[in-house]
Formats: C-alpha cells, sequence, structure tokens
C-alpha cells in the first residue's frame, strides 16, 4: 500500500466513526423532540403541574424497576386529570409507563379490564390488580 492509499484509508475510517455518533446523536434528539411535540415534558415538570392542578402532594414510586431507561418524560393532561409518566429504553424497546387517575376515572378503567383482582399490599392497603389487552400485548394494571 502507498502512503496515498493509507492516508486515505485513515480518512475515511474516521469519517465513519464520527459519522456513527452523529447519527446516533440525531436520534436521540429525533424522539426527544417527538415527545414534546406530543406535549410530554421532563417528569418533574409534570408532577408539578399536578401538584398545582390538584392543590397536594402527589405520592409516586420511590423506586423503579432495575431496568435501564434511556429517557423519560411526563405530561399532565387537565382535560383527562391524568398524569402519564413514560420510562423508556430506546435500544432495546421495551417502556415502563405510569399513570394516575382520579378515583373516579380509574373506577371506569376497572371495569373494562379483563381478570381483576382484589390484593393486599405490604402496608394493609387494598389495591386492584388487572390485565388489559390481548395475545402479547397486554398492560398489567394496578389500582390502589
Amino acid at each position: 500500500m502507498t502512503i496515498k492509499k493509507i492516508i486515505i484509508f485513515l480518512v475515511g475510517f474516521f469519517l465513519c466513526l464520527s459519522g456513527w455518533q452523529s447519527v446516533k446523536s440525531y436520534q436521540q434528539r429525533s424522539i426527544e423532540k417527538s415527545y414534546y411535540n406530543l406535549g410530554y415534558k421532563p417528569v418533574s415538570d409534570a408532577i408539578q403541574d399536578t401538584e398545582s392542578y390538584y392543590k397536594t402532594i402527589l405520592d409516586l414510586p420511590i423506586k423503579l424497576p432495575p431496568l435501564d431507561f434511556t429517557h423519560s418524560f411526563g405530561r399532565f393532561d387537565q382535560g383527562n386529570e391524568n398524569l402519564e409518566i413514560e420510562y423508556l429504553n430506546e435500544e432495546k424497546h421495551f417502556n415502563y409507563i405510569i399513570n394516575v387517575f382520579p378515583s373516579r376515572i380509574g373506577n371506569n378503567l376497572l371495569s373494562r379490564t379483563n381478570h381483576s383482582k382484589i390484593i393486599s399490599l405490604k402496608d394493609g392497603t387494598q389495591a386492584y390488580y388487572s390485565t388489559i389487552g390481548i395475545d402479547k400485548k397486554i398492560s398489567s394494571i394496578l389500582m390502589f
């Protein structure tokens, strides 16, 4: 190989590597932009919107499942009076979603689920556990 070919190869190699970083960065900005266009915002801002609307402090789970999340978004919808928090892993394609509804809306949702059962939590609180969906697209619902 001549010096000229080696230089062309090295330049091409470095351009290729820097191109991959740009694509990954662009994809990450793209998913964030898509969520923000749908009304999502940082989770802490969505929680503040909810607490301001209900004029109360919202108690959410302290621990998340031990999954590797790449993004988190939240939004409060005043029309439906619900808070939606979504944690996702863009590379492994899984989502973990927390929805907080007023009890009157939650009772309506419970009536549309499959296999609802009452369970007792460690602190003695009664909760409803059910599933909704078909085949491999099933959501688990824990309502208390």
